[in-house]
Order: structure tokens, then sequence, then C-alpha cells
């Protein structure tokens, strides 16, 4: 190579070092960075579940006639989900309110006959045994009034359990008989939760137990939405297999982008950590690099830097960054020579 080609090489890496090493205007902004502490936060997979959820199952016999309802259908709460047949359940219903109403007739009767006896007592005209006896008559006859109505409201409720009513609004998620099954007392026939009032399940490892029970604070997280907990109860007690403790976090899931069964992210803030922070303005795109000017002597150099997470105005810098060193916070509008 030639003396003159050297030469040119060498005044072209010049201009190029010149033009990464330039001076600046007093008027630039330069930030120094020095750590700071933030939240340390152990980030876990948890699981959304409502918080009423509930299998319906027969209380009386009878055979299935109807079903107003079927899996993935929403339901109101009071609407009627099921219906059976009712025959023997009037049947009883109906022979109830007639041995209650013979109870009644015979109570008041023996009361008058008691009433009658009392008075012919208090003239001396027979004797106390006979007094005695209307007053067990009566008392006996009240008591038989009482159970026949007891045995009405036993009928009323065992018609009342042929249909089959949703305990709360919410989805039927299974159905367990078909029409026209004989069912009883015990037997599962649907099973339905409520989409108003939902929770995170989530398993915290035994390592970090202690340190979110001193600062039960956690944090849901979906896509870009954040929630945080309202409450937080822990399992006293950990899984032998997993050595985690289980946690429900309870928050207003009122209006919220979750359902049962959706896989989130929870946050548990375990401490604190120093971290370089800068402001999102010093950070300039490339491509897929982050770039900052960094203050070397008396000019800048532009260097390439790891993000972390950001943090409102600013973001993380985990490597290619060293604490007092001077940032170009705007070097998209800072002027130069």
């Amino acid at each position: 190579m030639r003396l003159s080609d050297l030469m040119k090489n060498a005044i072209l890496q010049f201009v190029l070092i010149a033009l990464v090493l330039v001076s600046f205007q007093s008027h630039a902004d330069w930030l120094v960075i020095t750590p700071q502490f933030i939240a340390k936060n152990r980030v876990l997979n948890g699981e959304v579940e409502a918080v009423n959820k509930a299998k319906v199952s027969a209380q009386t016999s009878g055979r299935v006639t109807k079903f107003n309802f079927d899996v993935d259908d929403y339901v109101s709460q009071g609407a009627v989900i099921a219906e059976f047949t009712n025959t023997e359940q009037k049947a009883q219903l109906k022979q109830a309110n007639a041995n209650a109403d013979a109870a009644l007739i015979a109570y008041k009767q023996a009361e008058i006959d008691y009433t009658r006896t009392k008075e012919v007592y208090s003239k001396k005209l027979v004797a106390k045994s006979v007094l005695d006896k209307a007053l067990s008559n009566r008392d006996s006859l009240k008591a038989r009034s009482i159970a026949a109505t007891a045995s009405v409201i036993n009928a009323t409720q065992q018609l009342d359990y042929t249909i089959i009513r949703a305990p709360y609004d919410g989805i039927v998620t299974n159905r367990y008989v078909e029409q026209g099954e004989l069912v009883s007392p015990g037997t599962p026939i649907m099973e339905g939760l409520s989409l108003t009032k939902l929770r995170v399940v989530t398993n915290i490892p035994e390592t970090i137990i202690n340190l979110v029970k001193k600062n039960p604070v956690a944090e849901v997280r979906v896509n870009d939405q954040v929630f945080t907990a309202s409450k937080i109860t822990i399992f006293p007690y950990a899984d032998k297999m997993t050595r985690t403790f289980k946690t429900r976090i309870e928050f207003d899931s009122k209006q919220t982008p979750l359902f049962p069964g959706m896989t989130v992210k929870v946050s548990f803030k375990i401490g604190q950590r120093s971290v370089l922070l800068v402001p999102l303005s010093a950070v300039m795109k490339r491509s897929e690099l982050s770039l900052i000017y960094v203050k070397h002597q008396e000019g800048k150099l532009l260097r390439h830097v790891k993000l972390g997470s950001p943090l409102g105005d600013n973001v993380e810098i985990i490597s290619g960054l060293n604490a007092k060193e001077q940032v170009l916070v705007n070097p998209l509008v800072s002027k130069e020579n």
C-alpha cells in the first residue's frame, strides 16, 4: 500500500473518531448516574378461579322432567335450572295439610273441654282428676297439632325440592344427569361458577415465604394491566412434594379481562435492590440496539447498553453503564458543534 493510501486511511479513521467524540455546548443536559434502591420482586405463576363455585344436587327423589339450561349457558340467581316429577310430593303435602287441619280441630275442641271442666271444678262439682285429665288431653292434642304443622312444612319443602334454582348468577360448567333419569337425595345435577367475584391461586416457595409474610403485598399482572391485591391468604402448611405454600389472592375483579382458568403473573415484594436508572429520553434505538451517549473527556461517546424493566419515565440499565458516569438526557434535541 502506498504512503498516500495510508495517510488517507489515517485521516478517515480520525474523522470517524471525531464523529463519535465531539465537543458539546454548555447547555447540553447531562445526568450523573447514581445507584438507586427499588423494590425487589419475585414473580410467580398464578391461576384465576371463581370464588363462588358450586355443585347443586338433588334433595328429594324423583325423575328429571326438564332442563331449562345446559352447559355454557348463563343463568341468573333464582332461575329454575331443572325440574323433577312431583306427584308423590304433592300427595304428601295434601295428606300433611289434612292431618294438620284434623289435629287443629281436635286441639281446639280439647281447649274448649278443658275450659268447661275448669269452670265446673271451680264450683266443686267434679274431682281434681277430671280436670287433670282434660288438661292432659288438651296438651297432648296441642303437641299433635304442632307436629302436624311441622309435617306440612316438611312436605312443602320436599315439593320445593322438585325445582332446582340457581344459587347465584353464573355459568353452567357441567351437567351430570340426563332428562328422564331417576335421581335420589345427594345425586349431583349441575355445576356452575360465578364470574362476578374472582381470585388468583399461586404457590409460594418456602425459601421466600417468611419475606412475603412480613410484607404481604402482591400484584396480579395480565398483559399490560396490573391489579393490586386487596387480601392475601397463605395456607399454614407446605405441600410435601413441591415445598410451596398455597396462597389465595383476592382483588377487585369487576371490569377486568380475567376469567376462571386463565394463567397470570403474581408479583411479590420481597425486599430492595440497587439499580442504575436512566431516563427513557436518553435511550436511542437503532435496529435491535439500545444506545446512549456517555460523557467522555470533552466530548461524548456512543455506547451500547442492555436494558431492563421500565420504571415510569426511567429504565433500568443491566449492563454497559457504570455508576457516576454522565449520560446525555436528550441526545436527539441537544445541539452539537
